[in-house]
């Protein structure tokens, strides 16, 4: 499962991120968009609009199948979508290109289902937020991974061709593992498949907040999504108007992200044995609001010039643009440590005959905030303002986040920092 999944998000990261730089570079013609620029917004959108749409039948099937048959079927609709994305690299294809991504989305939304509904089936209940560690830890590493092979691949010669080769190797990796995922009954076999969206989706977010302590871990990974969209879309703004830099350095960038993301989730998995972490919690989102507002104010110092760009040299041999390097770290590891206890705590309270269907509302509510994040972009893109402002408007955010979860915890304790898992609740399930 672990395998399935980081290979799945390098083959969509690798995919974003080369259609991310590619375009602001002129590398990838997309011929709809009058200005180059106004497309980035609508691909960073283009993943959460797919998961919003499908993910109200995507948690009905992750309920009533079995789960490896469910693994295995999604990961090889992930197989066919990557060659032809292959085949729209090599023919310089942009528009299909953007399609697949849009594609991909969808295989997402009903891939995430059953995979985080299957933890709590092969995890015991104190072992889900470590489970949810290094799940993303292996997640933001492979992400990492492919932010790094999408930029560099796409900037080389021939590199539609390279990309390619890339989504297609990494999609048959991630089959070949879901050959393995072990079996685990459906949740509800019974259950008869609604296919009218807007009544499945009134139903799931129901269920969801029926469920009692679901709905604010819920609504905490929702913003989570807006506030980590808007950046990772806005980084190569930020690195090319606010820096100054060369293409490569903005793919660093969001690769410090994607490291310091890395940190932050095998961290949490350290810091929350017995736990629920959201003691950790509250202090990583207070603390990655000040690393926010720290990158504002270091970057007129760590840019370079319109006539001599910052190079990834420049970046890491300058004062400044090592504690830029910091900061970026910094912001993502805390921002890790803030949400893996959120998302045990949705797995832990979710009764497991409608697991899938709360988690799916979860998803759906990922892509709900995921979406405006991305399009929140366009002021930028439309005012010409300093993009280095999309992190004021984080580091804000994210101090409010923690001011809510601290007012919680003085009026509804045990709503926010029950710290030790009662005695009952370490039990496995019989599934």
């Amino acid at each position: 499962m672990w395998v399935a999944l980081s290979f799945g998000t390098f083959a969509d990261n690798t995919l974003r991120q080369a259609l991310l730089i590619g375009v602001p570079a002129g590398l990838i013609n997309v011929p709809f968009f009058a200005d180059a620029d106004n497309a980035i917004p609508y691909i960073g959108a283009l993943l959460p609009l797919a998961i919003l749409l499908f993910s109200s039948v995507s948690g009905q099937l992750a309920d009533k199948y079995e789960t490896s048959m469910m693994f295995r079927r999604t990961k090889f609709m992930e197989v066919v979508l990557m060659s032809v994305a292959a085949l729209a690299f090599a023919f310089g294809n942009g528009m299909l290109a953007i399609a697949m991504l849009f594609a991909m989305g969808a295989q997402s939304a009903f891939f995430s289902p059953v995979r985080v509904g299957a933890m709590p089936k092969y995890l015991y209940t104190d072992e889900l937020v470590r489970g949810n560690g290094l799940c993303n830890a292996g997640l933001f590493t492979f992400i990492l991974l492919g932010y790094t092979a999408g930029g560099l691949l796409i900037i080389q010669e021939n590199g539609g061709r390279a990309v390619g080769v890339a989504l297609v190797a990494s999609a048959c990796i991630g089959w070949l593992a879901s050959l393995r995922t072990p079996f685990s009954a459906a949740n509800d076999p019974a259950l008869k498949l609604n296919f009218n969206g807007a009544a499945q989706t009134v139903a799931m977010f129901r269920l969801a907040f029926q469920s009692r302590g679901v709905a604010p871990a819920l609504i905490g990974v929702g913003v989570f999504y807006f506030l980590s969209t808007a950046v990772t879309v806005a980084v190569p703004l930020y690195g090319r108007d606010s820096l100054h830099a060369e293409p490569f350095v903005w793919t660093v960038l969001n690769g410090l992200f994607a490291i310091g993301a890395m940190i932050g989730a095998v961290s949490a998995a350290s810091l929350a044995k017995g736990r629920t972490g959201f003691g950790f919690s509250t202090a990583a989102i207070l603390g990655a609001g000040l690393m926010s507002f720290a990158i504002v104010a270091v970057t007129p110092f760590a840019a370079g010039a319109p006539e001599a760009p910052l190079t990834v040299t420049g970046l890491f041999t300058s004062a400044a643009g090592l504690a830029l390097v910091l900061f970026f770290v910094a912001t993502s590891a805390l921002s890790g440590v803030y949400i893996a206890p959120l998302q045990a705590a949705m797995q832990r309270r979710a009764p497991a005959p409608i697991r899938a269907r709360i988690l799916a509302a979860s998803i759906f509510a990922n892509a709900a905030f995921a979406i405006p994040g991305s399009l929140s972009i366009l002021a930028i893109t439309g005012s010409k303002i300093d993009p280095a402002l999309v992190f004021a408007g984080v580091g804000a955010a994210m101090i409010l986040i923690g001011a809510v979860m601290i007012r919680r915890w003085r009026t509804l304790p045990e709503g926010l920092y029950e710290e030790a898992l009662s005695a009952s609740s370490l039990k496995p399930r019989n599934d």
